[in-house]
């Protein structure tokens, strides 16, 4: 009994390959899709704390609110407090339009002040910012920029020429070619309470010594200003960044870079993670309580939070997060719904084989087991795949971020949170189901099960209760509506899945529209709406021709007794079809407000985009996406029933 309770396995699995498949592309879309998104977060998570840890970032800037910077007490008190080796002291400065003017007072001369005015003609009208370190990058033990290139002096260039270094040419910020000489007009307004105004002019000349990248700028576009707003109050951009190590015209120390000791609780948190940032922002309330005078604060401190690389790229990981939360929801929904079906329709035409079963004398469980491993090997396989399937998704949303920013390789790190959680639950339910679903059956008597389930009754259908409607349809169609309402559970599934995934095709469509047509966000979204739409528009092909070949196959005895009356290949098909098309064309329209329901929800997460806001072929797109998907299925599947023999068919439950 055991060799012949064997020998169904391979057999079961022969009988209904097709099905198998459909498990499998089914669960490995949707699992592929979560996974990737998920992974994706959990990698740039990983990246932001390489570049990190590995240029040994400052976690606090202190900047003083002073124009003669920090006193020598609080630059002591600094030292003290976090010691020499975890400080680097220096001093910026923003200026617009190629201009910077400032004032010098000195307080051991009262009433003597001095105005001052630099005209930089070659850096352009926009923002340009300026960082001085007392040290070079090789000695700087936190900050970590690195020196990418340097060239010694020209001979064209003058031994009064300053030694500027620029930052690295992005999509932003232009290349500065080493050598190249930076001309500057300095103008000095001397005042005094004894004597006119007087004016000195000289002219300053700095010349390209070499290139650097600052981990503080990673992004290469976008990156904006501290200082300087635009009209509408955002922030202006970076045109230019350049560094001074050791200069002359280095002014009051006004800013200081601390790389904190962390506590043993936060050691190993990732940035931006909450003991980070609990620890930081704890910290910086410390020390804005300590640098502060007469009620007044000394110094503006700032984190990694207001930094624009490391913020923005956060901000970026949590949006994908947030869109794969939302879509994962309902990937996860309808992959469940067609397995389920899927399970429950496959036990429905075994009937014959669970009461042979059952009459052999074989326990209801070791029936049920057979099945169970049905589903196990479907939902494995295709969680597997799924598996390296959201590993390729969440390197090519990665990927997609070199665009805007400097990023390390793809980080090797393991991330198998999502995945595990989205198997699990898949896993969990389509065994739970087929269980439930085929204990139910052995607890039938075999000869119930070997006699061929009852068709359901006929009965009017509401549309027959509307005379006007329904006098005008043909023969053929009401016998396509009396079909498609007839069983009830069966349309409400099949219009359920394809409103669901009809759903996602719009809001994938929604995403990409905000971002590429719209010019809202940046172009690596575009790559993730992009990838959204691929997955949405591949999980609503899959379920229509899952839903479109259960149809087909539990229908053959039917098929076969019209082609036995006579009716042509082309009427035979289109008995079918014309069900699915009505049924179809129901749940794409159902679909759209879902959908919007699903934007909605996504560019709350986003914080860009309004359903109002998006294009028309959006709206037409979608609905024209699955009939497309629809009509592909069909052709797919004419071959199939055209391929029934009708013989076997007709005897097939004598």
């Amino acid at each position: 009994m055991v060799k012949t309770y064997l020998k169904t396995f391979p057999r079961m699995f022969k009988r209904h390959a097709t099905r198998l498949v459909s498990i499998v592309l089914m669960i490995l879309v949707s699992v592929g899709f979560s996974a990737g998104i998920g992974m994706a977060k959990d990698k740039m998570d990983y990246a932001l704390d390489h570049i990190y840890t590995e240029a040994k970032v400052a976690d606090l800037i202190v900047k003083s609110t002073r124009t003669s910077g920090f006193s020598e007490g609080e630059l002591a008190l600094l030292a003290s407090r976090y010691g020499e080796e975890r400080i680097l002291r220096g001093a910026s400065l923003e200026f617009c339009g190629g201009e910077l003017s400032f004032n010098m007072a000195d307080d051991a001369m009262p009433g003597v002040s001095i105005d001052v005015n630099v005209t930089f003609p070659d850096v352009g009208k926009g923002v340009t910012k300026v960082y001085f370190f007392d040290m070079p990058p090789s000695d700087q033990l936190i900050g970590g920029i690195t020196i990418l290139n340097s060239a010694p002096r020209p001979d064209s260039v003058g031994e009064d020429a300053a030694a500027v270094y620029a930052e690295r040419g992005t999509d932003q910020i232009p290349s500065h070619p080493l050598g190249s000489t930076l001309h500057a007009a300095l103008t000095s307004v001397i005042q005094t309470p004894i004597a006119p105004p007087a004016e000195q002019v000289s002219e300053l000349t700095f010349f390209v010594e070499g290139t650097v990248q600052n981990p503080l700028h990673f992004a290469t576009r976008d990156d904006v200003s501290l200082q300087f707003e635009d009209e509408d109050g955002e922030q202006e951009k970076l045109e230019n960044i350049f560094y001074l190590f050791g200069s002359e015209y280095a002014p009051a120390t006004n800013d200081v870079y601390i790389s904190l000791e962390r506590p043993e609780h936060a050691k190993h948190a990732q940035v931006f993670s909450e003991p980070y940032r609990t620890f930081v922002e704890e910290e910086k309330a410390s020390l804005e309580a300590l640098l502060t005078e007469n009620g007044e604060r000394t110094a503006e401190i700032l984190t990694l939070s207001e930094n624009f690389s490391f913020s923005s790229f956060h901000e970026y990981a949590e949006k994908i997060e947030g869109i794969g939360y939302v879509m994962m929801v309902v990937f996860l929904a309808v992959t469940l719904l067609i397995v389920l079906s899927t399970m429950t329709r496959l036990l429905e035409e075994e009937r014959g084989q669970i009461a042979c079963l059952s009459t052999l004398g074989y326990s209801p469980a070791a029936i049920v087991l057979k099945y169970l491993l049905f589903a196990l090997v479907g939902t494995l396989i295709g969680a597997l795949g799924g598996y390296f399937a959201g590993m390729g998704l969440s390197y090519i949303i990665y990927i997609n971020f070199d665009w805007c920013y400097t990023l390390p390789a793809f980080p090797a790190q393991s991330s198998t949170l999502f995945f595990l959680v989205v198997s699990s639950v898949i896993v969990v339910c389509t065994l739970a189901a087929t269980f439930f679903a085929g204990l139910k059956k052995t607890r039938e008597k075999p000869a119930s099960l070997l006699r061929p389930k009852a068709p359901k009754a006929g009965k009017k259908v509401i549309l027959e209760r509307i005379p006007l409607l329904w006098n005008r349809l043909s023969f053929k169609y009401k016998s396509s509506m009396r079909n498609v309402l007839r069983y009830k559970m069966r349309f409400a599934m099949t219009v359920v899945a394809v409103m669901a995934s009809t759903a996602l095709v719009f809001a994938g469509l929604a995403v990409l529209d905000c971002c590429l047509f719209q010019n809202i966000g940046t172009a690596a979204m575009i790559g993730v709406s992009v990838a959204v739409v691929v997955f949405a528009a591949l999980l609503n092909f899959v379920v229509i021709y899952t839903l479109t070949n259960i149809n087909i196959s539990e229908r053959n005895r039917e098929l076969a007794t019209l082609m036995v009356l006579g009716y042509h290949d082309r009427e035979v098909t289109a008995y079918v079809y014309r069900e699915i098309y009505i049924t179809g064309s129901i749940g794409i329209v159902l679909g759209l407000p879902l959908g919007c329901l699903m934007c909605y929800l996504i560019f709350e997460v986003m914080t860009f985009g309004a359903i109002p806001l998006i294009s028309w072929f959006v709206w037409v797109l979608a609905p024209l996406l699955s009939l497309l998907f629809i009509f592909l299925v069909t052709l797919m599947l004419s071959p199939k029933i055209l391929k029934i023999h009708m013989n076997e068919s007709l005897k097939a439950i004598e």
